[in-house]
């Protein structure tokens, strides 16, 4: 199991993130995104400063913006060089996403012999395997301590076959400050699929297992997913839980260097 994930700029980063904790726990509009600092609510911190720490990381998320404000802003206290690319937002409420999920939870079979654990502190085996999974899957995996929740309130999903092997992944997190803009959203997802079980739903039946389960330990108010505009299976996959595209609203990270972010 690797405590931090990535190239060693990367690293280097996640080490600031966990050193940064008592700071985000008093500041509302700045959240720990395990890879990456976020800012919900920059004019609350401050654009100034939001672009004093953005530029000595290279790299900062800005999710759930009205599209055009966002990259104007962007260009305005950033610059115009950042690389900016971004997700599409589907968001739910409870009485949309859960009974719609648990539906889906009905329709699509487990395979035999396989296994369901959900976890608010995974094993250090499982964090490994999910870290192998992700990187497998082209997602960016989470450092150890933040999968532990030593971060912020996190639930995790493992499907396993009947050899104990790890199948399918998910997780979600109360990662922004319950005073900021987004208090309450969970930001779900980091969902893989192996690539040999894949096609039979088990991205589908993961991120309904997901929805369900994080609401019942986290009591969100609201669900946050999000895709990239060119990615109709992971669209689809979202869609299927009752999440609603929101057409105003998307995710971006700017980028700084010739380093690239995924899902």
């Amino acid at each position: 199991m690797a405590e931090y994930v990535g190239t060693e700029n990367q690293v280097s980063l996640q080490k600031r993130l966990q050193e940064k904790q008592s700071w985000f726990k008093e500041t509302p509009g700045a959240f720990n995104g395990g890879r990456i600092l976020g800012f919900d609510d920059p004019d609350q911190i401050g654009w100034s400063h939001v672009a004093e720490l953005a530029i000595a990381d290279k790299l900062a998320l800005f999710p759930l913006f009205h599209k055009d404000e966002i990259f104007e802003k962007i260009t305005k206290h950033l610059g115009a060089n950042w690389k900016t690319p971004y997700w599409l937002a589907y968001l739910g409420r409870p009485k949309d996403v859960i009974d719609v999920s648990r539906s889906r939870m009905e329709e699509i079979a487990l395979p035999t012999g396989w296994t369901i654990d959900v976890t608010e502190m995974p094993s250090d085996d499982q964090i490994e395997a999910i870290q192998a999974l992700n990187s497998e899957t082209g997602v960016s995996p989470y450092p150890a301590y933040f999968s532990r929740g030593e971060a912020a309130p996190i639930v995790t999903i493992c499907f396993a076959d009947a050899e104990g092997q790890l199948k399918a992944a998910a997780s979600g997190v109360m990662r922004y400050h319950p005073r900021s803009r987004l208090g309450g959203y969970l930001f779900a997802g980091m969902v893989s699929v192996k690539g040999d079980s894949r096609g039979i739903g088990m991205g589908k039946l993961a991120n309904a297992v997901l929805m369900v389960e994080s609401h019942a330990r986290l009591s969100w108010k609201i669900v946050q997913e999000q895709a990239a505009p060119d990615n109709p299976a992971s669209i689809a996959m979202i869609q299927s839980c009752g999440l609603k595209f929101d057409e105003d609203l998307i995710s971006v990270v700017t980028i700084d260097s010739d380093e690239t972010f995924t899902r």
